[in-house]
């Protein structure tokens, strides 16, 4: 089984010999606003093909992590390794063309409340593609399918359920037949029982695509169901990232108190409550 390997502030996949492929490096990743340090000397290799799920408690930095890997925030210092491209040192054209390799669920799905679901669908093929109407329709028709809204088409986002809009949002994430798929807290606002659904479709969808997923959630059901890797930032460090069995199993103290829900260990009530004499996972510890 592959391990975490961990420095300070960092951690990296062995593969267990001969190595997991790499989607995406990430190298001592380091983002303030003003005065406010968000996450510092972040560092992973995320898994090609395997769903990698962030955690960490709220204000920790997870959505901001997840908008660096597509160059949507630029870092104060750090890299993003895709494909052998430097996502913050691109600009313009090669920013662009390689943003194509992803899809982005944000969480909300971010609908252009005025289009129907299929033109929202079909919205990154009209603008990033010279394909004709007919192939459009072919190609929006099996994503609306893949997810589960055949038959909703016409509506609009406002006339359609929290999930649904979801769901219309991953359909446009899939259109372009991204090799990584962005999750920013795609459980939010769901009942469980849509929670397990849409949890049976990530992993269906990684079984018929072979994609990168990174998921971003406070779930941890979800994480126990689907994650192959899991990663938790806890005071503006990457605690541990490594295969999911492995962290449950951590006895690392912030790793274990996350994971279990427990009100025992170093997360507080808030972050300004979070007890740094308990911290443990990102000094010289190891899961």
């Amino acid at each position: 089984m592959a391990r975490a390997v961990k420095t300070k502030g960092s951690a990296s996949v062995d593969g267990g010999g001969a190595g997991q492929d790499v989607a995406i490096r990430v190298v001592g990743l380091t983002k303030s606003f003003g005065p406010q340090t968000i996450f510092q000397d972040v560092s992973m290799d995320i898994p090609k093909g395997q769903v990698s799920i962030v955690l960490g408690p709220s204000g920790t930095g997870k959505s901001v992590f997840l908008k660096h890997l597509v160059g949507l925030l630029r870092p104060d210092r750090g890299e993003v390794w895709v494909d052998g491209k430097n996502i913050p040192a691109l600009r313009d054209r090669a920013l662009y063309d390689v943003r194509k390799k992803f899809g982005v669920l944000f969480q909300d799905g971010a609908l252009f409340g005025s289009m129907s679901l299929y033109d929202n669908t079909a919205f990154p093929l009209r603008e990033h593609t010279r394909k004709s109407e007919k192939e459009i329709r072919e190609i929006v028709a099996e994503k609306l399918e893949l997810v589960g809204l055949t038959g909703a088409e016409r509506k609009f986002p406002g006339e359609i359920s929290g999930g649904m809009r979801k769901r219309a949002g991953l359909a446009r994430a899939l259109v372009l037949e991204p090799e990584i798929i962005l999750f920013d807290e795609p459980d939010s606002g769901l009942d469980p029982v849509r929670t397990a659904f849409l949890n049976e479709l990530v992993i269906d969808l990684k079984e018929k695509l072979g994609a990168t997923m990174i998921i971003v959630t406070h779930h941890i059901p979800s994480a126990r169901q689907i994650a192959d890797y899991i990663g938790l930032l806890f005071r503006r460090r990457l605690v541990s990232f490594g295969p999911a069995q492995d962290m449950f199993d951590s006895k690392d103290p912030v790793v274990k108190q996350f994971l279990a829900g427990a009100t025992e260990g170093p997360i507080g009530m808030s972050e300004e409550k979070d007890r740094p004499g308990e911290q443990g996972g990102s000094g010289e510890d190891g899961a």
